[in-house]
């Protein structure tokens, strides 16, 4: 079985999801913040961001100012997610 070819676009914001994870989860840990919530608003900020902006992204092309696009759109989805999450715990009773 052949793996999919995924284009350069979806590598960029795959890299920039891994990264931007990478670190959310290192500051979620530091401020002590709920880890489910932080998953469930970093999935609703990628379905969000799919569904608003994914039909006009250049996914199509690979020229450094749309790698840069998906590698920045990638990076910010955790951080929404971390946003979201400390939001929630601020306004927590």
């Amino acid at each position: 079985m052949k793996s999919p070819a995924f284009p350069p676009f979806a590598k960029a914001q795959a890299f920039g999801l891994a990264l931007g994870f990478a670190l959310a989860l290192l500051t979620l840990l530091q401020l002590k913040l709920d880890l489910r919530l932080f998953l469930i608003a970093s999935a609703g900020a990628w379905l969000a961001w799919e569904f608003l902006l994914g039909p006009r992204a250049p996914s199509h092309k690979s020229d450094f100012v749309s790698l840069a696009y998906a590698l920045a759109t990638g990076f910010a989805f955790p951080w929404a997610g971390l946003g979201l999450t400390a939001l929630a715990a601020w306004g927590a009773p």
